[in-house]
């Protein structure tokens, strides 16, 4: 019966469901071995967010074109490959966060007493890529966490500091996942969900 007063999709489990918080950002991290605190010893973390993140999968595929049909008709369509991408805003200015943002970079730390250098680079090696970069969130039902993991990636966004008065500088870095050149059929990306339990 639909005929009530009040119709809603919320279930008893509903409560369970909820992904809470902006979550954590991490690289390297490992599903069922790491942990928060084992992530900040080993200085996984990237550091704090502001405005918590975005995770974008697209799909990038095409219609049969087939006489007779209409195009959008089931099993017409072509996936071709998965676009990825963790979209953060890191709020602290440190090496490592302009170094991702550049992506393309490489560290000096002799050359000027006091001071390392940033040095943009003129192209991209296998080592400007992050092999992993995690969202790592909090599930209302869990004491595990929601894992998001994009490999291969790198900052595909331009490089912006915009310090004003009152305010304090952030970084925003889109981390695009790639495939890989000997394994083009794996997706750049997993999902980690929890496994509930019942009752």
């Amino acid at each position: 019966m639909f005929n009530q007063k009040r119709i809603t999709g919320q279930t008893s489990e509903t409560k369970e469901h909820l992904l809470l918080g902006a979550g954590v950002f991490a690289v390297g991290y490992e599903p069922g071995k790491d942990t928060l605190d084992s992530l900040k010893t080993s200085k996984k973390l990237i550091g704090a967010t502001t405005g918590g993140g975005t995770f974008t999968a697209t799909k990038n595929g095409h219609y049969l074109q087939i006489d007779g049909v209409p195009e959008n008709t089931k099993g017409n369509y072509i996936l071709d490959s998965w676009a990825t991408t963790l979209q953060i805003t890191l709020q602290e200015t440190t090496v490592d966060s302009i170094k991702m943002g550049l992506a393309a970079a490489k560290l000096d730390t002799t050359t000027t007493t006091g001071y390392t250098t940033i040095i943009p680079k003129n192209g991209m090696e296998d080592e400007d890529y992050i092999n992993s970069v995690s969202f790592i969130g909090r599930l209302s039902g869990s004491n595990d966490p929601v894992v998001i993991t994009v490999f291969n990636a790198f900052n595909n966004a331009n490089l912006s500091l915009n310090p004003k008065d009152g305010q304090e500088s952030s970084i925003q870095v889109t981390l695009a996942g790639h495939y890989t050149p000997d394994d083009p059929e794996t997706p750049p990306f997993k999902i980690y969900y929890p496994t509930l339990s019942e009752g």
